[in-house]
């Protein structure tokens, strides 16, 4: 799967003009926590809510409404922005822009086609792309199975739940969750009831750490 099927196409943008408190309103009245930043239709930065309420907490306390408001209103996005936004093509790799964002601690990343803004992917997106894939939310099972080093334990895997006559809904691998510990996959089975699968598993020598219904 790639960006362009993940990202949000319908895009609220702001100005480096923009008043600290219009995009405040923005990011309120459209529930989002990110404002790509244009200016002559070029992508220059991108603002969250943190900086926005980080920008709302600098003046000084000491001041009276009327001066705060008249402070906050003469501070525009282009000033509190950050620059050097690194983005994502349509065609990059889902896994690469939640890479991305995991290494940079950015919380979206907006989609670039040329010159053009075409997207943003957030962090909320991606999870929610990890919650279908791990098959939650659905009637169904799941198992953590130990691989071990077997380069064909997957297959193996596979082959005693099916003939256990459970339908396999995800698989997912995952590395040990310690050095030195096996690689495992996280299977969701379409049953409430994974016995006949974890019978079939244990019979071919495989351990199951876990077996969750939901």
């Amino acid at each position: 799967m790639f960006v362009q099927d993940l990202m949000q196409t319908k895009l609220i943008t702001v100005t480096p003009e923009t008043t600290l408190p219009e995009a405040i309103r923005l990011t309120g009245q459209r529930g989002i926590r990110h404002l790509p930043v244009l200016e002559d239709g070029t992508l220059v930065g991108m603002v969250s809510d943190r900086d926005l309420k980080r920008a709302m907490a600098s003046p000084a306390t000491s001041l009276d409404v009327r001066e705060l408001n008249y402070l906050l209103d003469r501070l525009r996005v282009g000033e509190i922005m950050t620059r050097g936004v690194i983005t994502a093509r349509p065609t990059t790799p889902v896994e690469e822009a939640a890479r991305l964002m995991v290494q940079e601690k950015i919380g979206a990343l907006p989609v670039t086609d040329g010159e053009r803004l075409v997207g943003i992917v957030t962090e909320t997106d991606v999870l929610e792309l990890f919650v279908k894939a791990m098959g939650a939310g659905a009637p169904s099972s799941r198992l953590d199975v130990v691989l071990g080093e077997d380069p064909s334990a997957l297959a193996k895997v596979v082959e005693a739940i099916e003939g256990a006559g459970a339908t396999i809904s995800s698989i997912v691998t995952l590395p040990g969750r310690a050095p030195g510990r096996a690689k495992e996959a996280v299977i969701r089975v379409a049953t409430i009831n994974p016995r006949p699968a974890i019978t079939g598993l244990e019979a071919r020598g495989f351990t199951v750490r876990e077996a969750r219904r939901g």
